[in-house]
């Protein structure tokens, strides 16, 4: 209503100010050190988010795709709640609604059974009113809860990146985005964030970073996050190389959906990576995984194979295992 976008604009406006007028603090850190300044600008941003939002939640620190509170693109972003959760925005019509019917669908019609096992546990949706609007939230499994060292990177698949619904702007739009990636492997990564096990501190990498990304970059930002200087990795790899292939597999023979610009969130504890001695077992700890996330373009598949989704995959597969094998 429009009282309510009047309250969302004075709201916002006074946020947005709170943290310009918050600089000068920066200013007296500006001969400090990086790790200074990075915890300084973190105390600012944590500061005003929290302001704007219910008791009980905050920023999702280990979002690395999409847009969020402390970028001003958005009213919110992904959100965590005191009961270990993780809050997804749901905002936009209808991607908002189909995204909404296939977690659902997912938990009741066995035909969508075979995503169960590499989804997020999925408890529902909820509301919550910040900036006086009431936004709708999907409630996610947290799948970094626990880690002390949580390095996550999202991975999109696909080279085509818009459902056969989108309008020709869309479709322009999108193929405008991380053309390079795409166009070479059929998948891209807008971000991630990794704690380095050589230099003992976290590097990010954002959608503009990635965007950039070609045959030689890609590689090397996906060594990058896998740590692979570390005598470890290979087990990291490897376990992540079983899982992939499971998720292959399954749409291999799925003939219910197509899914658009969707992604696979990798992750895992660097805390845990160093300490790893040996596995004797196949299972695989609960400090690493892969979920796939994502389902605002879904259609039906009219009993066909989703041939874009299965090359992106085929080739991320493909790659991990020449950087496995030291390639």
């Amino acid at each position: 209503s429009g009282c309510q976008n009047i309250t969302f604009l004075f709201s916002y406006f006074e946020f947005r100010f709170d943290v310009y007028s918050s600089l000068y603090r920066l200013l007296a850190f500006f001969f400090n050190s990086p790790r200074e300044l990075n915890a300084e600008i973190k105390w600012i941003m944590d500061k005003q988010s929290s302001k704007l939002l219910p008791d009980g939640f905050a920023a999702f620190e280990n979002q690395v795709a999409g847009h969020n509170l402390k970028d001003g693109r958005s009213p919110t972003g992904i959100l965590k709640s005191a009961d270990g959760f993780v809050l997804k925005p749901v905002t936009k019509h209808p991607q908002s609604e189909t995204e909404i019917a296939f977690y659902e669908n997912i938990f009741i019609k066995n035909e969508y059974a075979c995503f169960r096992p590499f989804v997020p546990e999925f408890k529902g949706t909820t509301v919550l009113n910040i900036l006086g609007l009431d936004i709708t939230f999907l409630k996610l499994q947290d799948i970094t809860k626990g880690y002390v060292k949580p390095c996550v990177m999202d991975v999109k698949i696909g080279s085509q990146t818009w459902d056969p619904n989108a309008t020709e702007s869309k479709r322009k739009t999108e193929d405008e985005k991380y053309q390079l990636s795409k166009k070479e492997f059929g998948f891209c990564i807008p971000g991630y964030q990794v704690y380095n096990l050589s230099s003992g501190s976290f590097n990010r990498m954002g959608k503009e970073q990635g965007r950039m990304l070609d045959k030689i970059t890609l590689p090397l930002a996906l060594k990058g996050f896998l740590n692979v200087n570390f005598h470890q990795s290979a087990f990291l790899i490897e376990r992540f190389l079983q899982r992939l292939n499971a998720i292959l597999d399954m749409w291999k023979t799925q003939k219910e959906v197509h899914i658009y610009s969707s992604s696979l969130l990798f992750a895992y504890d660097a805390h845990q990576l160093e300490l790893f001695k040996t596995e004797s077992s196949g299972v695989t700890p609960c400090w690493m995984n892969i979920m796939m996330i994502d389902f605002a373009h879904v259609v039906p598949a009219c009993n066909t194979l989703d041939m874009n989704y299965i090359s992106g995959l085929t080739n991320l597969i493909k790659l991990l295992q020449e950087i496995k094998s030291g390639k």
